[in-house]
C-alpha cells in the first residue's frame, strides 16, 4: 500500500546523466573501493579473471557514476584489458 500523497516510482524513459548521479549519490573514492576489492580477493585467485568479473558487473549498469568509471579503469588495468569499454545498450 502506498502512503497518502506518494506516487509509485515510474521508470524514466530518459537516462540520468553521470554528473547528476554523482551529485545526488556520492561514492567513496574509486581508489579506496579498488583497494577494498583487491583485499577481498582470496589468496591465490586469478586477479585478472576476478577483475574482469567485476568489470562485467560494472558494465551492466548504465549510465555509470563517474567514480564507477574510474573504478572500472583501475580494474581494467588489473585485468590487463586494452580494449575500450563497450558502448551502453539502450
Amino acid at each position: 500500500m502506498i502512503a497518502d500523497g506518494h506516487q509509485p516510482c515510474r521508470e524514466s524513459s530518459r537516462p540520468i546523466d553521470p554528473e547528476t548521479i554523482a551529485a545526488v549519490s556520492p561514492l567513496p573514492p574509486p581508489e579506496e573501493i579498488f583497494v577494498d576489492w583487491l583485499m577481498s580477493v582470496p589468496a591465490g585467485a586469478d586477479l585478472e579473471a576476478a577483475a574482469r568479473k567485476q568489470m562485467a558487473l560494472i558494465d551492466r549498469r548504465t549510465p555509470l557514476h563517474p567514480a564507477a568509471q574510474c573504478l572500472r579503469a583501475l580494474l581494467a588495468t588489473m585485468a590487463g584489458a586494452t580494449e575500450p569499454r563497450p558502448l551502453p545498450r539502450f
